[in-house]
């Protein structure tokens, strides 16, 4: 990696703490670069912090999907081993940084994000589709039943990460996995 991607990666990680500490509006790119230790001019790139936070999105998304892609793919040809392989992949990824999961959560109110988590849950929903090959329910209802499922998924990934729950990484990837199958084979 280059100085140029070091210092990108590092506006970056700025940027998402920032995310995760006051919600995407706290996303600043003159304030990033200095807590990322770059001059000011480290953050040309970004005309506001929308901008920014898009790209720190995108980012996210992008790792996650390659990283769920490997996965599933690496997994044995049947639906169950696929989708704890794509559910593994992600709480592997929320795991190595709970930051992440600001990018499942904060949109409301910021029509780019909006978009972007959006196309990122279909792509997402339909990923898990694609897995459902022996289903007998029909591709759309499939797709309906993928989203239903991702937005479960957040909320048990919420739990998983709240102190305050009793809720095991263990526990949720279970009943993640468990949750899809049924959506996904039951008609």
């Amino acid at each position: 990696m280059d100085r140029g991607e070091r210092d990108r990666e590092a506006l970056l990680d700025a940027a998402l703490q920032q995310w995760a500490d006051g919600g995407w509006p706290a996303i600043d790119p003159f304030s990033a670069a200095e807590r990322a230790g770059l001059p000011a001019t480290g953050a040309d790139e970004f005309g506001s912090g929308v901008e920014l936070g898009c790209a720190v999105f995108d980012h996210i998304v992008d790792e996650r999907a390659a990283t769920t892609m490997a996965a599933v793919q690496a997994a044995a040809a049947n639906p169950a081993a696929r989708i704890r392989a794509a559910l593994t992949a992600w709480f592997d990824d929320v795991a190595a940084d709970p930051r992440r999961v600001v990018v499942l959560v904060d949109a409301i109110g910021c029509p780019e994000l909006v978009a972007r988590r959006r196309s990122a849950n279909r792509g997402f929903a339909e990923l898990m589709v694609s897995g459902a090959v022996d289903s007998r329910i029909e591709p759309d209802d499939l797709r309906v039943a993928g989203h239903f499922c991702l937005g479960g998924m957040g909320e048990i990934v919420l739990a998983w990460l709240d102190p305050e729950s009793p809720v095991t990484r263990e526990q949720a990837l279970g009943h993640g996995v468990r949750l899809y199958e049924s959506c996904l084979f039951t008609r």
